[in-house]
This record gives C-alpha cells, sequence and structure tokens, in this order.
C-alpha cells in the first residue's frame, strides 16, 4: 500500500487561476481585434464591389453609344476619349486596390 500525501499552498492555486484569466483576457482581446478586422475588411469589399458594379455598367452603356456614333466622327472621338480617360482612372483604382486597409483604431 503507497499512501501518497500533496500540499498545496494557496498561492500555487491563485496563481493559476490569474494565468487562466490572463489566457482568457489575452483570448478576448485577440477575438475583439479580429472581430473589427473583419468589419474592416466587410467595408473593403463592399467598396470594391460598388466599384466594379459601376465599371461594369459603365462598359455595358458605351457600347450602344459607340454603335450609334459609327457615323458620327465627332462622336466616336468623344467617346473614344471618355473611354479612355475612364480606363485610366480604372487602372489606378485597380493599382490602389493592393493596398492593405488600415487597421481598426486600438490595434
Amino acid at each position: 500500500m503507497r499512501i501518497d500525501v500533496f500540499i498545496h499552498s494557496a498561492s500555487e492555486e491563485t496563481n493559476k487561476l490569474d494565468a487562466i484569466l490572463k489566457l482568457l483576457q489575452e483570448s478576448k482581446a485577440r477575438e475583439e481585434a479580429m472581430s473589427q478586422e473583419m468589419d474592416a475588411l466587410k467595408v473593403v469589399v463592399a467598396n470594391t464591389k460598388a466599384g466594379v458594379d459601376s465599371a461594369i455598367v459603365f462598359i455595358n452603356g458605351i457600347v450602344p453609344q459607340i454603335t450609334d456614333a459609327a457615323g458620327d466622327k465627332e462622336a466616336s472621338l468623344a467617346l473614344a476619349a471618355e473611354l479612355t480617360a475612364k480606363t485610366q482612372e480604372l487602372a489606378v483604382a485597380m493599382a490602389a486596390s493592393g493596398t492593405q486597409p488600415a487597421p481598426p483604431p486600438g490595434t
């Protein structure tokens, strides 16, 4: 027969509980930061989607205008200039879309 006696001081248990509470608090802080990052990402995605949708509407709308202006050189040149300008704007926007959103405040 074997009898083992373990003596635990109250400070050991308090230290362990404090360590557990600290881990839980850190986990909650990381969860809140991730939630803020996800919210920021949702905004970026929504803005990007709106930009893409606008580009699609523009592209779909320019085709009939070009067709209608086929016999009018001035109108065709104006549409070509407009299309060139919008293409450049889209290229700039696409290049800028590679940037990361600013981190949420407090992180």
